[in-house]
């Protein structure tokens, strides 16, 4: 397979949204049909590409997954990540402080279903995290407990250590936590 990953266009947008609703209707169809996080919206995904990071997989001209990473402004207004900037507060991650000044919100992750385990996953956070590191030491995301794919996804291609555990409206969580620099 032949992908390349780069950072998203704006003449990416339309692309990018139809995947996200495509994305969150998978998550709502999983057994548990719990979605905490809303669906990013055109003007949202311009305001990531533009005043944060967002970085696309792109296989003959379509986009195939993506990531994006935001401060934690962007998200502050919803309940959960509220929830989660409190438990940063409280967190390290190898003995460094993790605040809401040194790390950023990383995720989601969108990998089309037929192109995953094939490296998308890891080639796309390593651009992340090359793209951030100058500007944030760690980056954050929480991966719902029983998300066990997710999860080592996370731990061992995003190098990604568990911080905390949380629950949020009856749905368990895991807090994690990167360092920024390039793989």
């Amino acid at each position: 397979m032949s992908f390349i990953i780069r950072k998203a266009l704006l003449t990416d947008v339309a692309a990018i949204v139809q995947l996200e609703r495509a994305h969150v209707d998978d998550e709502l169809l999983d057994s548990n049909s719990q979605l905490h996080a809303h669906s990013l919206r055109k003007g949202e995904v311009i305001q990531l590409i533009n005043q944060h990071w967002f970085i696309v997989a792109e296989e003959q001209g379509h986009i195939i997954g993506y990531v994006m990473a935001a401060k934690w402004s962007f998200f502050s207004a919803q309940p959960l990540y509220r929830h989660i900037i409190q438990k940063i507060k409280f967190a390290d991650l190898n003995g460094q402080a993790i605040s809401t000044t040194n790390s950023c919100q990383y995720g989601p992750v969108w990998i089309q279903e037929s192109k995953r385990g094939q490296g998308i996953f890891a080639a796309l956070v390593s651009e992340l995290k090359r793209q951030v590191h100058d500007t944030f030491p760690f980056m954050v995301t929480y991966v719902a407990a029983d998300n066990a794919r997710s999860l080592a996804a996370h731990k061992q291609k995003a190098a990604m250590t568990e911080i905390d555990q949380f629950s949020f409206e009856q749905r368990d969580y895991c807090l994690l936590a990167t360092s920024n620099l390039p793989d």
